[in-house]
């Protein structure tokens, strides 16, 4: 394996524990060291030990976070460099050492740990890497963390009398831990592992028989807990033949081949995706269903919700059912409006929107393009004990702390709990979707008396909101006086900082036709994606684009004077003229970043 071993540097950990710092030049010798190595400036350091000084004894979190989190310092190289102040031996891994890497072996020394230890090591990033070289009861352990305690706490619970703990960086890391798990044997593994059980219903006797013999539920839930481990939103089960299934994960928007199940009847591979669920019947292979399934995985409760559909086959004499399943997790309380990639005008505008005692909020975009991280994002912003937050979802993605959210059923439906919400005293309201007539009314009443409405849509642009809900028959008047804000939502693939490079030269027709202007076109540097170990296709993860439609007085009226339609241009002209940006452009800026390409923004965003 790839490693390089600097030089001793022994400290006391006194010297870098926030309240405990020696009396020196700054709070802490950690910030002497990175001066010293020009991680940050003197300027910096200041101001990071007039922050401890403080804060000392109310202030919990370890140097590196508060110079991360508070001076913006890139935290892998703080990282680092805690690791050799405190002479860690720093391990990097590259493709070679990747190929070299025993995946095998290493799961089966995690999957041996106790589920306590599990979870530890999965919480605080522990993992085996290799055994010392010329000592082979001496185990080689790596962590983006060295200095915490748990490390060491993992490295004694493997079957080694010695260990060594050493730096790995976080994003080699993950690669490290994504390529085991992808390569693991998927026999490996617990049976029941947290899932929600089923009811007791007799297998059919073929299935059953199958099955018993098989490792299908190993290997069932190991499919589940990779594609949450590589955060995947989807995992796609579709026969292929007789004795053949395959599983796809839909990563940063693209479907991924993941594995193929072969000799195994493809019938026996669904009944057992659909027996890890509620609400599935797995003998009702000729109907659409919808379930849910709920896993612990590392220390997480993760829901799934799960739809089946039978799909035909040149093989008639087998039912085949194609699966999807949308990985939910819990909205992470780190994601904050200003965190949601927001430029300027659209941030300020939608925090004036929300801001607003009454009116309605709307999301749009299609299926998958972060509207509900958006809307949970508002909605935290502004929820507050004195306020009573009811949602109305089908089915519900995110459970919010502090709301009341409504749980539909057979007895409730969606029109019915709209209407009852009504009558519940509400302060703020957010409805998952409007979808008919009747919902847009009751969320323009609400809107209209005193309520702040959230809400979603499904249009190509933000001013096509407002010809949907003048088509579904609601009154100009109406939707002139109910909204505050509509923001238009898609995500971009961001590339790989590993191995993005400049894109081949474009005529400057193409450019312009794209949307560039003259001006931008003499200065353009665009880059493409390439390709490495670090990410896929060229791409590695994905930031949103907005267009905020604010309504302005001169929106409105235009709205107000409108006829037999709505004239989208006219309200398009004058958001332009308040600040607007369209999707395109807000993609072309990204692009010009160096965020993303020229060609993503164009697949993603129609012309202006």
């Amino acid at each position: 394996m790839s490693a390089t071993l600097d030089p001793p540097m022994k400290k006391d950990a006194s010297d870098v524990a926030i309240g405990n710092a020696p009396k020196k030049r700054y709070a802490s010798a950690f910030l002497d060291h990175l001066v010293r190595n020009r991680i940050i400036s003197e300027a910096v350091a200041d101001e990071a030990s007039e922050y401890l000084q403080l804060h000392k004894g109310t202030e919990k979190r370890r140097i590196v976070d508060v110079l991360a989190e508070e001076f913006s310092v890139p935290r892998d190289v703080l990282s680092r460099e805690l690791a050799l102040f405190y002479s860690f031996r720093i391990v990097d891994i590259n493709e070679r050492s990747l190929r070299r890497f025993d995946a095998a072996h290493i799961m089966k020394l995690i999957d041996g740990l106790s589920p306590a230890m599990y979870r530890l090591a999965m919480r605080h990033k522990v993992l085996p890497f290799e055994t010392a070289e010329g000592q082979p009861d001496k185990v080689v352990v790596v962590t983006p963390n060295p200095t915490d305690r748990e490390a060491a706490e993992v490295a004694r619970a493997l079957p080694y009398s010695k260990h060594e703990i050493c730096y790995m960086k976080e994003s080699d890391w993950d690669l490290l831990w994504n390529q085991a798990a992808k390569q693991k044997n998927p026999s490996v593994g617990k049976v029941s592992d947290g899932f929600l059980e089923e009811s007791d219903a007799e297998l059919d006797s073929a299935l059953e028989r199958e099955i018993d013999s098989s490792q299908l539920i190993n290997l069932v839930n190991n499919i589940f807990t990779d594609a949450v481990r590589v955060r995947a939103s989807d995992i796609h089960i579709v026969p292929k033949s007789a004795r053949k299934t395959e599983v796809s994960f839909r990563i940063d928007g693209q479907l991924t081949h993941w594995y193929t199940i072969e000799d195994t009847r493809a019938e026996a591979v669904v009944a057992v995706v659909k027996g890890r669920g509620i609400g599935l019947d797995r003998f009702e292979r000729m109907a659409a269903q919808d379930g849910q399934a709920q896993k612990v995985v590392d220390d997480e409760i993760i829901r799934f919700r799960m739809s089946t559909l039978p799909i035909i086959s040149k093989e008639l004499s087998g039912k085949f059912e194609s699966v999807v399943i949308r990985i939910l997790r819990d909205a992470d309380a780190s994601v904050t409006l200003e965190s949601l990639g927001l430029d300027g005008y659209s941030l300020e505008r939608f925090k004036e929107a929300i801001s607003q005692p009454q009116g309605m909020v709307i999301l749009t975009g299609p299926t998958g393009s972060g509207k509900s991280t958006t809307l949970v994002a508002a909605l935290r912003s502004v929820m507050n004990p004195s306020l009573c937050t009811i949602t109305v979802e089908d089915p519900v993605e995110y459970l919010l702390e502090g709301a009341r959210q409504v749980k539909l059923n057979h007895k409730l439906s969606f029109d019915e709990a709209m209407r009852a919400i009504l009558r519940h005293d509400p302060d703020i309201v957010m409805v998952g979707e409007i979808r008919d007539r009747v919902t847009a009314d009751i969320a323009i009443k609400l809107a209209n008396t005193g309520h702040l409405t959230f809400s979603t849509l499904h249009t190509n642009d933000a001013a096509s909101v407002v010809s949907r809900l003048f088509k579904i028959g609601v009154e100009p008047f109406l939707i002139a006086q109910a909204l505050n804000i509509v923001v238009a939502q898609r995500l971009v693939r961001k590339l790989c900082e590993n191995c993005k490079r400049p894109a081949k030269p474009l005529s400057p027709a193409v450019l312009l036709k794209s949307g560039f202007t003259e001006e931008e076109i003499a200065n353009l540097h665009l880059y493409e994606p390439v390709g490495c170990i670090h990410c896929v296709a060229g791409f590695k993860g994905r930031t949103a684009i907005h267009e905020t439609l604010y309504f302005t007085r001169e929106i409105r009226d235009i709205i107000l004077d409108s006829g037999e339609r709505i004239d989208i241009g006219a309200i398009n002209k004058a958001a332009i003229k308040d600040g607007m940006r369209t999707l395109r452009r807000s993609g072309l800026e990204l692009a010009r970043a160096g965020i993303t390409s020229l060609e993503e923004v164009i697949s993603t965003t129609m012309r202006d």
